[in-house]
């Protein structure tokens, strides 16, 4: 019966995690289409603000999570390197910007893994002594 229990519990997180990931990465699914179809040739596209803000946004701006830090620095990084590589008035090298691309991508990718860590630390798992005690007659 407690082995039971406890497989039903931990079959009731997993669920819980994969909802969270795919949450996640659906909220995601925005800034990476924003990567993918930026093109750096309109004046008023800033693509390393308005990723920035859309991460800040999911994340409570002000998270002092060291690893949220630290992959954000990374996001902002590759997306001004992408931005650099798409100016409209620079030399544009399509291998540059398809590396350049493929770079904020794998960003977001490790973002994506960061905020499930610090999602899932957030919230509060239910006492499992609680579920696991008998009524008395």
């Amino acid at each position: 019966m407690q082995a039971e229990m406890q497989l039903h519990i931990r079959g009731r997180a997993m669920s819980s995690d994969i909802e969270l990931r795919q949450e996640i990465r659906y909220s995601l699914g925005y800034i990476r289409s924003m990567i993918d179809n930026y093109s750096g040739l309109y004046s008023g596209e800033n693509l390393t603000r308005d990723v920035l803000r859309f991460c800040d946004e999911m994340t409570d701006a002000g998270a002092r999570h060291p690893r949220l830090q630290q992959a954000r620095r990374l996001v902002e990084d590759r997306c001004r390197r992408l931005a650099q590589d798409t100016d409209r008035f620079a030399l544009r090298d399509p291998a540059a910007i398809a590396a350049s691309r493929a770079k904020a991508m794998a960003a977001i990718d490790m973002l994506q893994d960061v905020m499930f860590e610090w999602r899932k630390a957030r919230v509060t798992a239910p006492s499992p002594g609680r579920l696991l005690r008998r009524k008395s007659p």
